[in-house]
C-alpha cells in the first residue's frame, strides 16, 4: 500500500502567511533541500537560504545547494565560522574528540563537543541576530524521528497547536514545518517517511544524502551510525592516543 500524503502539512503554510521574509536553513540533507523546493512550487516570494559553511560537508551536499539556487534562483547566505579561542580546526577537532568519554555518560552531551557550537551554532546564531529583515521567519528542517531532544521539542509545539517558535536563543521566530512527521517510534517512522523524501528528491535528480559532517565525534559515541571508511574513526583514532 503506498502512503499518500504532505511531507509539509497545509495548516503550516497558512500559519506563516504573515511573515514577509522566510530564510530557510539549508544544510543539502535532503529534509532541507526538500524543504526549499516545496516553498519553490508554492510559489512562495522573498526567500533567502542560510548555510553553515563548515568546512566538513559532504560533497553530495554541496552539490543539492549548487542545484538548489540553480532551479530557484533563490539567494544564498554563507555563515562562516569564527573560531577565536581554537587556532584552527584541527585544534578544534582535537578538543571536541578528546571529550567523547566524558560526554558519553551525560544527557547534554553536545555541550561537550565545541565543533557544533563554532562551525554551527554560534555562528548562526550572530548572523541572525544582525542581518534579519523585519517580520522574518526562519524555517528549520529539523524531523522528530531524528533524535529524542528534536521529539520533544516539536511534539511541545504540537501541544500548542503551531508550527512557530519564538526563538529566544537566536532572538527569531523560526517555522518547523516537520513537526507531526513521526508515526508510532523512531525507526518505524524513519523506516516509513524516508523513503517518501527520498522518491521525491529523485525527481529533481538531488542526491540523496544526510546532511552533517564528514568527520563528528557524536557518530563515534554511537557507532551505528557509522558507515565503512568512516574519517571519524581515524580521527578518533589520532586524537585518543
Amino acid at each position: 500500500m503506498t502512503i499518500k500524503f504532505d511531507l509539509i502539512p497545509g495548516p503550516f503554510f497558512r500559519e506563516i502567511e504573515g511573515f514577509t521574509h522566510y530564510y530557510i536553513e539549508v544544510s543539502g540533507g535532503y529534509h532541507s533541500t526538500y524543504t526549499v523546493l516545496e516553498f519553490f512550487k508554492r510559489g512562495f516570494k522573498n526567500i533567502y537560504l542560510l548555510n553553515n559553511r563548515t568546512y566538513l560537508e559532504y560533497f553530495e551536499c554541496k552539490q543539492n545547494i549548487e542545484k538548489l539556487i540553480e532551479i530557484t534562483g533563490y539567494p544564498i547566505n554563507i555563515i562562516y565560522p569564527n573560531f577565536k579561542n581554537h587556532l584552527n580546526m584541527n585544534h578544534l577537532m582535537r578538543e571536541s574528540f578528546k571529550n567523547i568519554k566524558i560526554a558519553t555518560s551525560k544527557k547534554n552531551y553536545r555541550d561537550y563537543f565545541p565543533c557544533c557550537k563554532v562551525l554551527k551554532k554560534y555562528p548562526a546564531k550572530s548572523w541572525i541576530c544582525k542581518n534579519l529583515l523585519e517580520n522574518s521567519l526562519v524555517i528549520s528542517s529539523l524531523t522528530p524521528y531524528e533524535s529524542f531532544q528534536r521529539q520533544m521539542r516539536l511534539f511541545e509545539l504540537k501541544q500548542q497547536n503551531t508550527y512557530i517558535r519564538n526563538h529566544k536563543t537566536k532572538g527569531c521566530y523560526v517555522g518547523y514545518p516537520y513537526r507531526d512527521l513521526l508515526h508510532g517510534n523512531r525507526k518505524y517512522t524513519r523506516k516509513i517517511i524516508e523513503p517518501i523524501f527520498e522518491s521525491r528528491l529523485e525527481r529533481y535528480g538531488m542526491n540523496i544524502k544526510h546532511s552533517g559532517c564528514k568527520v563528528c565525534p557524536i557518530r563515534i559515541m554511537n557507532p551505528i551510525m557509522l558507515e565503512k571508511n568512516d574519517c571519524s574513526i581515524k580521527y578518533n583514532k589520532i586524537y585518543q592516543v
